[in-house]
């Protein structure tokens, strides 16, 4: 297959996945309250820490304004916790509370649920395959995502 063939199934098969993927985490995640965007900020403060808004704004591919507006919901739950920055006020830190890794806890409980049965079906070795594949173009993904943002900021 050629690349220009390969790029275009590339291209149908990632948007008719990640279509999937989107409502699928809709879905389940909503069930516990909180949006799509609210689970993907608790999950990046349980994996690396309190961060700073603007940080966390970037690590999440949102602008400062969004970011606030989902931090602000996740606050009003009790999920995560805003501090200002004790040497420069400006700076708004953003860390997760128990109650936060509690419930983030039992939606990745469901998430992971749901990856089992869309698992099963595949046999021992396809699943190894299907993984091995889906992280090479996750680690190509960031590459060029490094490779393009480094090109913007030459402009």
């Amino acid at each position: 297959m050629d690349l220009d063939t390969a790029a275009e199934r590339l291209h149908r098969v990632t948007t008719d996945l990640v279509k999937r993927y989107q409502f699928r985490d809709r879905n389940r995640i909503c069930c516990f309250g909180i949006s799509v965007s609210g689970c993907y900020v608790l999950d990046e403060l349980a994996e690396h820490g309190d961060q700073a808004m603007q940080a966390l704004a970037g690590r999440m591919l949102l602008s400062v304004s969004t970011m606030t507006r989902v931090v602000g919901q996740l606050v009003r739950k009790g999920y995560v916790a805003r501090r200002r920055d004790a040497e420069d006020g400006r700076v708004v830190w953003v860390a997760i509370t128990p109650k936060g890794k509690d419930i983030l806890g039992k939606i990745h409980d469901a998430l992971i649920e749901t990856q089992r049965e869309i698992l099963r079906p595949l046999a021992p070795r396809e699943r190894q395959a299907a993984l091995r594949v889906l992280e090479q173009l996750s680690r190509a993904v960031g590459q060029w995502q490094t490779t393009c943002s480094a090109g913007t900021k030459e402009r």
